[in-house]
């Protein structure tokens, strides 16, 4: 991503002369243009409340915390075939419905690791049949999340598969509108569809993907046009994630409930073009 914004940069600078457009009446492309991209995230979430029910046990998890988990940067991964899909990604393929407005269907490839060894409350029940050593009937107390408890993860990741809607407005054109710049905003929607490694009292898989629930948001950021028909972006978006159905240890009767506000910053590299 810093590679990207980088280049970014570096283009702004060469493009002068330039002039600035306080509003521009038109898209990165003319309306009916196509434009799709790839590229990679970060993303960060707000604390959750995580309720745990099945046969033996309904107990809740509070306020816990959790973050994502950035594979470093290495050439042979991020642009190997073989291995860009390991990292979190994002990509996207939309058209220019007005010369304003942009609609795009995509998936954001986030992940979501529960921080072990932190402490938090636990409220609910447990029978003795699915731990000795957490059970009781009437549970309120503050416990350390160890792996003997619960691990819990959407590592093969937090999938977001979600429709936006973008407005661009031009600001910036270099000289023979060889590089342009694009500010947008807009909104998103759509499933979650995570695939969920879960261990509950040291039992549970690596569950299958699963339709677990939805988010919404919206998002802001530059699309900056280099030659007409590639471009770079830089993206920020912020939303929120209810998951009411997230599988658990692999039983059909287990299941995890939970949501979360979440943000993501990321940068992408695409092609737009007219047919």
């Amino acid at each position: 991503m810093r590679f990207l914004a980088s280049i970014a940069i570096g283009l702004l600078i060469i493009g002068a002369p330039a002039r600035l457009l306080a509003s521009g009446p038109h898209a990165p492309m003319p309306r009916g243009s196509l434009f799709l991209y790839w590229g990679y995230n970060r993303s960060g979430y707000g604390t959750s409340d995580i309720h745990f029910n099945g046969p033996g046990y309904d107990f809740t998890l509070h306020r816990v915390k959790a973050v994502d988990r950035a594979v470093a940067f290495e050439a042979k991964t991020y642009f190997s075939p073989a291995t860009m899909w390991v990292p979190q990604y994002n990509y996207r393929l939309g058209w220019f419905i007005t010369d304003r407005f942009s609609l795009s269907l995509g998936l954001d490839h986030m992940k979501y690791f529960l921080v072990t060894g932190q402490e938090a409350r636990m409220t609910g029940s447990i029978d003795p049949t699915r731990s000795e050593q957490y059970a009781g009937d009437d549970i309120d107390q503050m416990v350390v999340l160890a792996p003997d408890l619960v691990q819990y993860e959407h590592s093969d990741g937090l999938n977001l598969l979600s429709v936006d809607l973008d407005r661009y407005d031009r600001i910036w054109s270099g000289t023979l509108g060889r590089i342009m710049v694009h500010a947008f905003e807009g909104v998103h929607v759509g499933p979650v569809i995570p695939r969920s490694d879960v261990r509950l009292f040291g039992e549970g898989v690596n569950n299958r993907f699963h339709l677990a629930g939805f988010g919404l948001g919206v998002q802001a950021g530059v699309h900056v046009t280099i030659l007409r028909y590639v471009f770079l972006r830089v993206t920020g978006r912020a939303g929120w994630i209810d998951l009411p159905n997230v599988l658990t240890t692999g039983t059909s009767e287990d299941r995890a409930h939970q949501n979360f506000l979440f943000y993501q910053g990321s940068a992408e590299l695409g092609a737009q073009f007219r047919f």
